[in-house]
Parts: C-alpha cells; sequence; structure tokens
C-alpha cells in the first residue's frame, strides 16, 4: 500500500511540475535559512565558553551616567594600574590580565622581510587564565620575560613556514626602533566565538620601556587598556 502512495504521489509530482518545484524551493530554502540561523545562534551562545573558568572570568567595564550633552555608556578601555589596584584591594580577585590590542601599524622583521602585523600586549599570567591551547611552547612561561612572543599558528606559517619557530628572533619596530624579541610559543589560530583576538602577543611590562608609557603606569586618568579579572571560586 505505502509503494502505491508513493507512486501516486509521485506521479502528481511529475502532474504539476510548476507548483512542485516552488515547494520544493520553497522547503528548501526554508531549511537552508533555519540551519543558518541555528548555527549562528549556537555560536553567538558558545562565545567564550571554550575557556576552563569561563564563568569566572569577566571584563571590566566602567559606566558613565549621562552628563549635559554626552549619554550614558560603559566601556572596557581602563588605565593601566586598574587591574594591580583591584587585585590588591579586592580577595575573590584571583588573577587579572591587562591587554593593549595593536595599534596602528607595527612592522616586523623576520629574517631580513618586513611586514605590517597587529602586535598585541598582555600580563604574562595570559595564557593561565585563558584557554588558548599552545602548540608549541608553556603556557605558564611563554609571556614570562620582557622579550617573548607568542605567535598564531596563521602567523608562523606566513614568518616562518612549516618549521618550529620557537628560539627564532623577530625585530618588531617600537616607537623608531626595531626591537629584537623571542618567540617562545606558537597558539592554535583563535575561534571566530572568541571576545579577544591575536596575532602576535607579548608581554605587557615590555611597555613601560617605551616613550611616554612610564607615567602612564601610574596614571588614572589615561583609559586605553582592557582588564580581565578571574574571580576564585564561589
Amino acid at each position: 500500500m505505502i509503494k502505491n502512495f508513493v507512486k501516486i504521489a509521485f506521479r502528481d509530482l511529475l502532474k504539476h511540475k510548476g507548483l512542485t518545484l516552488i515547494n520544493i524551493s520553497g522547503l528548501s530554502i526554508g531549511l537552508a535559512c533555519f540551519t543558518l540561523c541555528l548555527l549562528y545562534g549556537l555560536n553567538e551562545f558558545n562565545y567564550d565558553r571554550f575557556h576552563t573558568d569561563s564563568d569566572r572570568i569577566f571584563r571590566v567595564y566602567r559606566w558613565s551616567e549621562a552628563f549635559k550633552d554626552i549619554t550614558s555608556e560603559g566601556d572596557p578601555y581602563l588605565p593601566i594600574p586598574l587591574g594591580p589596584a583591584l587585585s590588591a584591594d579586592l580577595p575573590d580577585i584571583e588573577a587579572f590580565v591587562r591587554i593593549r590590542g595593536p595599534w596602528g601599524d607595527n612592522f616586523v622583521d623576520a629574517n631580513g622581510q618586513i611586514s605590517d602585523q597587529g602586535v598585541s600586549f598582555a600580563d604574562p599570567q595570559f595564557f593561565e587564565v585563558f584557554n588558548f591551547p599552545l602548540l608549541y611552547g608553556d603556557p605558564k612561561t611563554a609571556l614570562a620575560n620582557l622579550n617573548n612572543l607568542v605567535l598564531t599558528e596563521k602567523i608562523a606559517l606566513e614568518l616562518f613556514g612549516e618549521s618550529n619557530p620557537v628560539g627564532r628572533t623577530l625585530k618588531i619596530r617600537l616607537a623608531e626602533n626595531f626591537e629584537p624579541f623571542v618567540v617562545t610559543g606558537v597558539a592554535k589560530n583563535i575561534p571566530s566565538n572568541s571576545t579577544i583576538h591575536f596575532d602576535i602577543i607579548g608581554n605587557f611590562d615590555r611597555l613601560r620601556s617605551l616613550p611616554r608609557m612610564e607615567r602612564r603606569w601610574t596614571n588614572w586618568n589615561h583609559s586605553a587598556y582592557e582588564t580581565y579579572v578571574k574571580l576564585r571560586p564561589g
């Protein structure tokens, strides 16, 4: 009986080809749109969830109330001394990480080949607070020294090819001069559902030696750096 129903249905579809085409096309487009929306939703709901302690990691925001013609708003760009002050004053904070994303043009010299790359800086505990897997290097020591660098898999391939670049030297133009850095790790490419993105990342304290940066280390009026905190369990 089922076989007869299938035959009748198939004949009916062939008999009304135009209507069949419209129905099948509509159903296909609907299913495709539903699948895309489902994938997008799953991606959004999984944002930053790949970190082991994601439920204890927070980005610090500053909320500014409305004043005259300025509307109220929140922003994550804060002064350098905030992280150490929070850690010293609030016992609930287990660790903090300050991040400076790439600013302007950062020229990188790898074996005499100069290219424009985005260079970020973060506190040494960056790879212990955040679970960005390293293909090469130790997350506990990857940013331990001032001239350490970690590259993403993509950038390592671009600059050094297939070989393991750990121990190799890069020169990065900071201020007016090219300064030497040592590659101490290679991270897997950053997933799309991550708030934090970087190509090359170095030790945050290395910034202190740059012109005007020494004053910013204790300046509460210059806000340009993101601060993350990891809270203790409970």
